[in-house]
């Protein structure tokens, strides 16, 4: 065999192993990457067609998103966010806080009830302070936004150097929270309503008093003043500290309240509460 064809034969075979490995590699390796290659392609062009066209609506889906906010934060009611007895605390502290932290009490938690979708704070609280502002205290847990039912209520005559008004009291409180979060972005602000026209009159208050109130506000003292002159709107007084006062019906007094003036018989007649005991003092003009 010749030099020349020797080279050619094994020129042939290497060109026959280089073709047959470069098929194969095409063959059983490229392909497979071109198929898995054209599969990410369709899933990603999938996924940007998707992505594209949450963009061409993100400004309606904004919308209603927000709009969906407004919604929730206007229920009239809603549920605590969680189960932790401290956003309890919080929120009556703030509630009487609302009210000039005029009620004294100790808050006791007891235990947490799950239910399906909800779960209920059990918890008591315990204290002493004004009758007006425990019936105001009570009006704003139940109405305000967040769900509280009060239940168990008990009062009693507090200390007598609380005045005629001040009470004890203990009642059992039940505080409902959500056990999946809807919406974490709403706000943590929650409305404090109270109920107008609820009556704060106390039934433990003694109908008459052993004693009258102070004039704490320095309230002109029908009894202890005089009249100098009036006419058909206006009395004219000199008060107990000596001073002028100008009174219209209506008008406050130690005790009560301007009630008429009688321009005819020049004389002025005031309605008096003595705790208690209904008065009307009639006083002529002094000349």
């Amino acid at each position: 065999m010749s030099y020349a064809l020797r080279n050619t034969i094994i020129l042939l075979v290497t060109l026959s192993l280089i073709v047959g490995l470069g098929l194969g590699y095409t063959k059983f390796f490229l392909e497979g990457k071109i198929d898995s290659l054209g599969q990410e392609l369709t899933r990603k062009q999938q996924d940007y067609n998707s992505k594209q066209n949450i963009n061409n609506e993100f400004t309606e889906l904004n919308e209603r998103y927000e709009t969906a906010l407004g919604v929730i934060a206007n229920y009239n009611k809603t549920l605590y966010t969680s189960n932790k007895p401290d956003d309890v605390y919080d929120f009556i502290n703030t509630v009487n806080e609302d009210g000039g932290n005029q009620l004294f009490f100790d808050y006791v938690y007891s235990d947490s009830t799950p239910d399906n979708q909800y779960g209920v704070l059990n918890s008591s609280l315990s204290g002493y302070g004004d009758y007006s502002s425990f019936v105001s205290f009570i009006n704003k847990l139940e109405n305000s936004q967040l769900l509280n039912k009060v239940s168990n209520v008990i009062i009693s005559p507090g200390r007598t150097d609380e005045g005629p008004n001040g009470i004890n009291f203990s009642l059992s409180l039940q505080s409902y929270y959500q056990k999946t979060q809807l919406l974490d972005s709403v706000s943590s602000e929650y409305r404090i309503i109270e109920k107008e026209n609820v009556s704060t009159y106390n039934p433990l208050s003694p109908l008459i008093q052993n004693s009258l109130p102070a004039n704490d506000e320095g309230l002109l003292s029908a009894e202890g003043s005089r009249i100098v002159g009036l006419t058909a709107n206006r009395v004219f007084m000199i008060s107990q500290e000596g001073k002028v006062v100008s009174l219209k019906v209506g008008d406050k007094v130690y005790l009560g309240y301007l009630s008429s003036i009688d321009v005819k018989n020049k004389t002025a007649t005031f309605n008096l509460n003595k705790g208690g005991i209904q008065e009307v003092v009639t006083l002529e003009v002094v000349r």
